[in-house]
């Protein structure tokens, strides 16, 4: 199958008109991943859409890290990479080949091609949806949607009857990390020789 013909059948490419595909096409590079390979690695910048041929990728958080964990599962016709091409932002997740994977690689500006192709924009809306409520669902999963806090300290009750500081509380059960500083009115209060406003 021509790489014109394979993006028709990929949701995000679909509704694009025929001259559109082939030059879209025509800059697309075939790329093969062995089983266990990293395809992206979180916290590396790139601008490439991926879009799977055949074979099967995983999306993961913090690969090899504590926090580990499956974000998704992409299959042939599935694509991944597309946040980077939005926001310049750095790789959110690591994907890693779970099979012998066969890519094709799309280096190209998304914002000129959605000018072109409103239907693109709305693809990528649907996804972003659905990731974004499957965040929602892992925070519900992972810290509850009723927290027993103190009152008074702010500690949580974990489900043993001990009380846990919040800060720790939420490191350990998501993949969160704090870092410390003063808010102004506490600055005022606790320090008001120093506080200049």
């Amino acid at each position: 199958m021509s790489e014109k013909n394979f993006l028709s059948e990929v949701a995000i490419f679909s509704h694009m008109k025929d001259e559109d595909l082939t030059k879209i096409a025509d800059q697309t590079r075939r790329q093969h991943f062995d089983k266990e390979e990293i395809i992206i690695s979180e916290g590396a910048h790139g601008s490439k859409l991926f879009i799977i041929i055949s074979g099967r990728a995983e999306a993961i958080k913090d690969l090899g890290g504590k926090s580990e964990r499956v974000l998704g599962s992409f299959g042939p016709r599935s694509y991944f990479g597309e946040m980077a091409l939005i926001d310049d932002l750095p790789r959110s997740a690591s994907v890693v080949a779970k099979e012998d994977t066969d890519v094709l690689t799309l280096e190209w500006d998304l914002r000129k091609e959605i000018e072109h192709s409103p239907a693109m924009a709305v693809e990528l809306l649907q996804m972003f949806s659905l990731r974004i409520r499957a965040a929602e669902e892992f925070i519900r999963n992972t810290l509850g949607l009723f927290l027993p806090i103190c009152a008074n300290c702010k500690k949580i009750r974990e489900d043993d009857d001990s009380w846990t500081p919040i800060e720790e509380y939420i490191r350990d059960h998501s993949e969160t990390e704090f870092s410390h500083g003063i808010c102004p009115e506490c600055a005022k209060k606790l320090y008001p020789e120093f506080y200049k406003g």
